[in-house]
């Protein structure tokens, strides 16, 4: 893989100071245009404690590689809704080539999409949706249809019947709660499958091993897990493995991360909905570079669903030999 001169920040949550990022051969630097007057693309992910954000980010290194140009992944370390308003405005005084946005609380972004797109600068959504807003348009999973396949998995692999408890990463991001939507409406064509407890994890695996460990605790007869955002299954995993649970309640949850590959080879985790967050990642990079140029045939308010692939531990081994 060719690799380009590529910055690569981190904001921390609290002093919004930046740092390098941890993986990768990113320089430390602040929200800055590129080397001469050669266009810059940004990301503005939700946070980057994620590790679905890991295979996002070298997605876009990947064909920023291809396509010659510069991009850069810019979030808050944590979840954190007004530091990510915050890196979006820095990001505005460079003046980028296009900007893509997954925001923690798509109110909180309107304003500086707005801004954005008086500036001239395209805007798209990318991996959650920004309703009501000036976006060009959305690239991501269709996460309704995605709960929905989450739903089943976790339906099949508890039987069709029992208590099922749920584990969500923020309920004021908007893909999340479409996948929850998703999950709710797949398990009300089981009558003996019951959801007894929904809680929050800000995208945190510590957090979201505690939760479910409270609710084991408070639910000595549960059957299953599900996991709704990336650092919701990892945690799970961990605390059924901490509780001796590992196949006695299944879980099921998104994204094929290392914690979660891990937690399925140990027998603690029965279904991965598998986005794609290299190929959505590398694909939302290609439509900035053409509104930028100004060749795209996309019209405003496209919607380009990257799907999704449940894995098994049958099929685990194959799908780890691609990327996504």
């Amino acid at each position: 893989m060719r690799k380009i001169p590529m910055t690569i920040a981190i904001f921390a949550s609290a002093a919004l100071s930046l740092t390098a990022c941890g993986s990768g051969g990113g320089t430390t630097a602040g929200a800055q245009g590129g080397s001469g007057d050669a266009p810059v693309y940004v990301f503005l992910p939700k946070s980057l404690n994620n590790p679905y954000w890991v295979d996002a980010r070298k997605g876009m290194e990947a064909k920023a590689g291809e396509l010659g140009v510069e991009a850069q992944f810019l979030g808050p370390d944590a979840d954190d809704a007004a530091a990510q308003v915050a890196i979006f405005d820095s990001v505005l005084a460079t003046n980028p080539a296009g900007i893509a946005i997954s925001p923690n609380d798509p109110a909180s972004v309107k304003d500086n999409i707005r801004r954005a797109t008086e500036m001239g600068i395209p805007v798209i959504a990318w991996d959650g949706p920004v309703p009501d807003s000036d976006v060009l348009g959305y690239i991501g999973t269709d996460n309704v249809a995605a709960g929905e396949q989450a739903g089943e998995a976790v339906a099949s692999a508890i039987g069709e019947q029992g208590k099922v408890a749920v584990i969500i990463g923020s309920l004021s991001a908007v893909n999340l709660n479409q996948r929850l939507e998703g999950v709710t409406k797949a398990l009300e064509n089981y009558p003996d499958i019951e959801i007894v407890a929904t809680e929050e994890s800000g995208e945190s695996v510590a957090t979201a091993q505690t939760a479910a460990e409270t609710i084991l605790q408070a639910n000595p007869d549960l059957t299953g897990f599900i996991g709704i955002g990336g650092a919701d299954l990892p945690g799970i995993a961990g605390a059924l493995k901490s509780g001796n649970k590992c196949g006695e309640v299944k879980a099921v949850g998104f994204d094929v991360v290392p914690q979660g590959v891990e937690g399925m080879q140990g027998g603690c985790v029965d279904a991965l909905i598998a986005q794609k967050p290299f190929g959505m990642t590398g694909q939302a990079l290609e439509i900035l570079k053409a509104f930028h140029e100004e060749t795209s045939d996309l019209k405003e308010g496209f919607t380009v669903d990257t799907g999704v692939e449940t894995v098994t531990p049958d099929t685990l081994e194959k799908f780890l030999t691609t990327d996504h």
